[in-house]
């Protein structure tokens, strides 16, 4: 997360994965440059919502995917004020290994 592209000094943010039975919500609380990650709901209004599969959220981060393309094919749901749904990609980028090839592919 790029605490620095996001609005204010503090954001929250939900991510319920569908397909998981247990450990499917997940929020961040992003407060000036500190990050921290909560299994339980902090009690706190969630600015952004990401509703959608682990493996669609992991292609997503690994930049195998859009987070645009995720949204049109049905496959990812944001909900949340404009200034962060519309651009997730300058505040949640790529993780540092994407583009990488696997090891089987080199």
């Amino acid at each position: 997360v790029k605490p620095e592209k996001l609005p204010g000094d503090q954001s929250v943010i939900r991510f319920h994965f569908t397909d998981l039975k247990k450990l499917n919500d997940w929020w961040l609380i992003v407060k000036n440059d500190n990050v921290d990650i909560c299994l339980e709901d902090p009690g706190k209004d969630v600015d952004v919502y990401f509703t959608t599969d682990l493996p669609t959220m992991i292609s997503c981060w690994m930049g195998d995917i859009s987070y645009r393309a995720a949204i049109t094919s049905k496959r990812l749901s944001l909900v949340g004020q404009s200034a962060l749904t519309r651009n997730v990609q300058a505040w949640l980028p790529d993780s540092m290994f994407a583009g990488i090839r696997p090891a089987n592919e080199i």
